[in-house]
């Protein structure tokens, strides 16, 4: 039975070899994006993370960038962001929980 670190560097390896990990949920409030990734467990609930973006441009003209940093006026968007991927992280949460529970598993 592996540990959950030895589960997390297998997942990874499995992640280095050339796919990139998809979200598995995302909501823009432009120019604000979140996006859900989730990451299966052997046993017990699944793992989440989490990525808050701001999109800009640094002149007219310039391609679109992505950065992690906040403007004050992005503040209470990023905030109804957060709390929407919430409730989405917990309805899965949820999902798993009544599953194991039907499938007699202990906790």
């Amino acid at each position: 039975m592996a540990t959950q670190s030895q589960r997390r560097v297998e997942g990874k390896q499995a992640s280095d070899s050339g796919r990139k990990q998809r979200p598995v949920w995302t909501k823009k409030g432009f120019p604000l994006t979140v996006a859900v990734f989730e990451f299966p467990m052997e046993n017990g609930p699944p793992n989440f993370s989490v990525k808050l973006t701001r999109s800009f441009r640094r002149e007219e003209n310039s391609p679109w960038e992505n950065s992690e940093y906040l403007g004050g006026g992005d503040l209470l968007r990023a905030a109804k962001l957060l709390e929407a991927a919430d409730a989405f992280v917990q309805s899965r949460l949820e999902a798993e929980y009544r599953t194991r529970k039907d499938e007699g598993e202990s906790f």
